[in-house]
């Protein structure tokens, strides 16, 4: 698509023209251009931006353009204050928005225009996107992304400091920064205190993949045997699982496959355990199956993403405690090598398109994302990445919702986070070891590919070869 887009320009030049037709050909112009000019100055007035089959009309061709999800017209928590915001320290910059209402199926929509009108040419001036439904390589692939190093660089304002080195370089692509993340999550679990020892299964922080697996051996076998245990509550998701591992399954600056590592082998045979132990995906899901599951016993751990890792981290301590009486236990998942090491994921993403004219205020619009004052709000994942707003966001839970009564459940009031919750969100905070950045594509084709040797349907070798060979068409795309 770069290539048809470049060759605009060159087809409107092609051929040569003799002398006699220059002259004929310059009055037809003239002609055409007296006849012609109400509807060339109307035009030059504004400029179009196509979304799909739909054409908007932006007024201002150095206003930055945005697509944004909302629901009944209202902006989504997310990319509503950073709009407020920017608007309010940027008073006479121009913004145009285009909505994706979630009433009528937006969020699909926005997930493949955002990407498919970007290869294209067109999109919008600033990328802001979750990389769990939106393919963040497929945009860094493209070369159609600025560098925002430079700009980085050169702005005296923007403290680095305040912002681990690994999250703030996680978009580094051939050397250039092609995005920055807004927010990441370290994939966790939630049991209890009483189920492990109920249980016989003995954790500590620091074991490897392959051990915490082993410890789960005893009860990965009743659940098993259909008799009502979950291991986990809900899915778990494939890509996340390789990735809070460490593993690296593509190295994609040399379009290299690491699938014949015995590491991805042994990985496989885990998830292996935890798909036969565990529901299948399904779209009836409220988000608190972990929750209930650990309530009424049936269940062992709880990945529900609000409580393990997201907005509602502090509330879950009180609501375990409320609805079971238990102790509860929460840490982010082993790594294969163990170590208690941090590993975390990009939620979501923001970067700027080439094609932007007004580059310097979509670059103000991103360093608004990641001011400490923006990144402070309600959020979906936690934490963001600037890290006053991480103490920001604890600090708000003790001052503005301590003793008050759960949103969700009006009968439990949230307690003050235990100094094991507290040195829980500290440490993945204070240092992240690596930063992930999922491949949604490739992670649908290893869960596909690989289902038949989860099942029993077919061998290692077997699943592996056509995986490895649907993996290899797509890195060289």
């Amino acid at each position: 698509m770069n290539a048809s887009y470049n060759e605009r320009g060159k087809m409107m030049m092609s051929g040569k023209i003799k002398k006699k037709k220059i002259i004929i050909g310059a009055l037809i112009v003239i002609v055409i251009a007296i006849g012609m000019y109400p509807v060339i100055s109307k035009k030059a007035l504004t400029f179009s931006n196509r979304v799909g089959n739909k054409v908007f009309k932006l007024k201002n061709p150095d206003a930055i353009t945005i697509y944004a999800l909302s629901y009944n017209g209202k902006l989504d928590v997310d990319i509503e204050p950073i709009v407020n915001e920017f608007k309010a320290k940027y008073p006479n910059e121009k913004i145009n928005i285009v909505k994706f209402d979630e009433n009528d199926n937006g969020f699909q929509k926005y997930s493949k225009s955002i990407l498919s009108d970007t290869l294209a040419g067109e999109g919008p001036d600033i990328i802001y996107c979750n990389t769990v439904y939106t393919n963040a390589r497929a945009f860094q692939k493209s070369g159609l992304l600025c560098d925002l190093k430079p700009y980085i660089e050169k702005d005296k304002d923007f403290n680095k400091e305040d912002y681990d080195s690994k999250l703030l370089n996680t978009g580094l692509y051939k050397g250039k920064l092609t995005f920055v993340p807004v927010d990441y999550y370290v994939p966790a679990y939630i049991t209890t205190k009483e189920l492990l020892e109920k249980n016989n299964v003995k954790l500590d922080s620091n074991m490897t993949q392959n051990d915490f697996i082993k410890a789960a051996a005893g009860y990965i076998s009743q659940a098993k045997n259909t008799n009502g245990k979950n291991l986990f509550a809900a899915s778990i998701d494939v890509g996340q699982f390789i990735a809070s591992s460490g593993f690296e399954c593509i190295d994609y600056d040399n379009r290299k496959m690491n699938f014949d590592k015995p590491e991805f082998k042994n990985i496989m045979e885990n998830y292996k355990k935890i798909y036969n132990s565990t529901p299948k995906p399904t779209n009836n899901t409220s988000g608190e199956e972990g929750l209930q599951g650990i309530k009424n016993g049936s269940t062992l751990f709880s990945t529900d993403q609000s409580y393990a890792y997201g907005s509602e981290i502090f509330n879950s301590e009180s609501l375990i405690k409320s609805l079971t009486g238990q102790t509860q236990i929460i840490n982010s998942f082993p790594t294969y090598n163990g170590g208690n090491k941090t590993i975390a994921i990009v939620g979501d993403l923001i970067g700027m398109s080439k094609k932007t004219k007004n580059k310097k205020a979509a670059y103000d619009f991103i360093k608004v994302a990641l001011s400490e004052k923006t990144q402070s709000g309600d959020k979906f994942y936690a934490p963001p990445i600037n890290k006053k707003a991480q103490i920001d966001v604890k600090n708000e839970y003790s001052k503005k919702w301590v003793g008050k009564k759960d949103r969700e459940y009006e009968k439990v009031t949230l307690q003050a986070p235990s100094d094991d919750l507290n040195k829980y969100y500290d440490k993945i905070t204070n240092k992240v070891d690596e930063v992930k950045i999922l491949d949604s594509d490739v992670d649908k084709l290893i869960q596909d590919c690989m289902a038949p040797y989860f099942e029993g349907k077919s061998s290692y070798d077997s699943a592996l070869k056509t995986l490895e060979n649907k993996v290899k068409l797509y890195i060289n795309e």
